[in-house]
């Protein structure tokens, strides 16, 4: 999620509710859905604007504890640079906080080197 305006080029970055961790949107895709689809969904349902995918950054894949079970969840994520505009951030309940950080900020904030490297590729590609 990258804004350009009058203030320069930010990142916005979520912190987490329960981890306290600073992520970029993301989430599961659903059956039927392209990546580029369930960007869009995630982000309409994390922050409540509804933005295009745009260029197509990367993926990155990890795995998790399955919350639900033993075992583990395998997950890839598919990133897309995507253009908020003036959007007006609403966050969904599972994030605290949100910001509007410049992007050496935002890599600092993150917890997760895949999404910093994500961040630096739609700067740099521009």
């Amino acid at each position: 999620m990258v804004r350009r305006d009058r203030y320069g080029t930010r990142v916005l970055v979520l912190r987490h509710a329960e981890t306290a961790e600073w992520r970029l949107p993301k989430g599961k895709l659903l059956e039927g859905e392209s990546a580029a689809q369930g960007a869009e969904r995630e982000v309409w349902e994390e922050i409540g604007l509804h933005l295009q995918a745009g260029r197509y950054l990367g993926s990155t894949h990890y795995y998790y504890l399955n919350p639900e079970g033993p075992g583990c969840v395998s997950k890839f994520v598919f990133f897309f640079e995507m253009d908020a505009g003036e959007g007006r951030v609403e966050l969904e309940h599972t994030f605290s906080d949100a910001r509007w950080l410049p992007p050496a900020e935002a890599c600092e904030r993150l917890s997760w080197d895949n999404e910093r490297e994500m961040v630096l590729r739609a700067i740099e590609w521009r």
